[in-house]
């Protein structure tokens, strides 16, 4: 495979919640193996499974380093939870485009332990 340029300084990352905005990726338009595109393209590839432990995602950055200057890009496919932290927000595509009104905003700051800006 013919790799541009040898680019190898590269990490990007990926938030794969599985949602878009009229539902699951699955059901609405899936994007099939992403791992195996990605590297079909030239790109080593690392997963995190719990994309929202901030922990785990800096140990997958780590981790990312040690994989550039070996003549490829890296790509990390971060697993995450759309609204993950507010109960009434986890794992609903329906909140992708949607702000909260007051009153969901103050409930959504309380479970992220979270104190409201005064200006919103």
């Amino acid at each position: 495979m013919l790799l541009p340029k040898k680019v190898d300084n590269i990490i990007s990352t990926i938030d794969y919640n599985g949602q878009q905005i009229d539902g699951s990726t699955d059901n609405v338009l899936s994007l099939g193996n992403l791992h195996a595109k990605l590297e079909a393209f030239g790109w080593t590839v690392l997963e995190e499974k719990n994309g929202n432990d901030l922990e785990a995602v800096i140990a997958i950055l780590e981790k990312a380093k040690t994989e550039t200057g070996k003549e490829k890009p890296v790509a990390i496919i971060l697993h995450t939870q759309m609204g993950n932290g507010v109960d009434f927000m986890m794992g609903s595509h329906a909140w992708h485009g949607k702000a909260p009104n007051d009153e969901q905003l103050d409930t959504a700051f309380k479970q992220l332990y979270l104190e409201a800006p005064a200006d919103y």
